[in-house]
């Protein structure tokens, strides 16, 4: 634990007790960590709490509208410091530019999501110089490649933050944001990035399918999409962050992971949505469609009511994607969640992917979470 923050009004009775509580708690537990306390309206609404006293713990609401004794709060404290709490964040944001249409719609959407979550976007450039193997590595034009990688970058965010200030309903508090330049080849170094503690995941603009090349081996954001350690959020060119209601996550549930389906379930609880599970059938199924559904249950509720609204579908036909892409029009869909297992080379190359499909031919925002 790095962070723990109070919300309330701050002359509360309320808010008052909890704090002493839960220094008691902390003290008696010997733990050592920086307690905040937040009281101004515009910062409280930021958490998306429904009252107040809250507890804020490494940006987690752990609890809201209680004053839990000391020895609840050490139980609390413990727990959370054992990772039973821990949640899928989406704070941390990288947005990664070519200074592309695409690129730019990305970022105007990181922006707005950030905005809503509290969180803080990175927008970075991979600069990749033409190299001339006689001469020194280290040339003028080399350095001055690199300036003006800088300069551009540093453009871009300025004009892009002026776009969606001026913007109506866009970002409606001021969002952290930095940049950096990286000296490199583009996939290697994303990928590189995506394993960094800091980024809980990467918002990158999509094109659609292009040309025979892209099919065969994918784009660059086709490629990070699969291979990235952190999750993935892909926004086609022309969409705009309108909040996630309704959330369709398409998989094979037999083939789920608890730790996959905690991430969605905490994305539907930080937006409030729904979430249609999609069971894609695949050819010579052996379970049927209830052992599979059963299967799910166990997971996601452990006999305990859910905390969101759901429905179970299957789909089945000649083309996976074109029914998924049917549903999600039918039912209104706004972000489609789908797992991408880590494959090798020749695995991901002669693997027909339904992931990598929908990544190339969506209309709607995906969240690709790696299996």
């Amino acid at each position: 634990m790095n962070t723990i923050q109070i919300l309330g009004i701050a002359d509360s009775v309320q808010t008052r007790q909890l704090r002493f509580n839960l220094l008691e708690a902390l003290g008696s537990l010997g733990m050592r960590v920086a307690v905040e306390s937040v009281s101004g309206m515009e910062q409280l609404m930021r958490f998306r709490i429904n009252g107040i006293p809250a507890l804020v713990v490494d940006g987690t609401v752990v609890l809201q509208k209680l004053v839990p004794p000391t020895e609840d709060l050490k139980i609390l404290l413990n727990a959370f410091a054992q990772g039973a709490f821990k949640q899928f964040a989406m704070k941390n944001i990288l947005v990664p530019t070519d200074f592309s249409p695409a690129a730019k719609g990305a970022f105007q959407f990181a922006l707005d999501l950030a905005a809503l979550q509290g969180g803080k976007v990175k927008a970075v450039h991979i600069y990749h110089p033409e190299f001339d193997p006689e001469s020194n590595w280290l040339n003028n034009s080399f350095l001055d490649g690199v300036g003006f990688a800088k300069e551009r970058l540093e453009n871009f965010v300025k004009s892009e933050l002026n776009e969606a200030g001026g913007n109506s309903g866009n970002v409606a508090v001021p969002v952290e944001v930095a940049q950096e330049v990286i000296t490199g080849f583009a996939v290697d170094e994303l990928l590189e990035i995506s394993k960094r503690k800091d980024v809980d995941m990467m918002v990158m603009g999509s094109t659609g399918e292009r040309g025979f090349m892209e099919k065969l081996f994918g784009s660059v954001s086709t490629n990070v999409t699969q291979r990235a350690e952190s999750p993935v959020m892909l926004v086609p060119q022309g969409v705009k962050f309108k909040g996630f209601k309704h959330i369709m996550y398409a998989s094979n549930y037999e083939a789920a992971e608890r730790p996959t389906l905690h991430k969605l379930v905490d994305v539907a609880n930080a937006f409030d949505a729904d979430i249609h599970f999609v069971h894609v059938a695949e050819e010579g199924e052996t379970k049927s469609y209830q052992e599979i559904e059963n299967r799910l249950f166990k997971i996601l509720f452990n006999g305990e009511d859910p905390s969101f609204a759901f429905n179970l579908t299957k789909i089945e036909g000649a083309s996976v994607v074109d029914s998924l892409n049917d549903y999600a029009i039918q039912h209104g869909i706004d972000l489609v969640v789908m797992v991408c297992p880590h494959r090798n080379f020749w695995e991901q190359l002669f693997h027909k992917s339904v992931t990598k499909a929908m990544v190339l031919n969506t209309k709607l925002p995906i969240l690709v979470l790696h299996g």
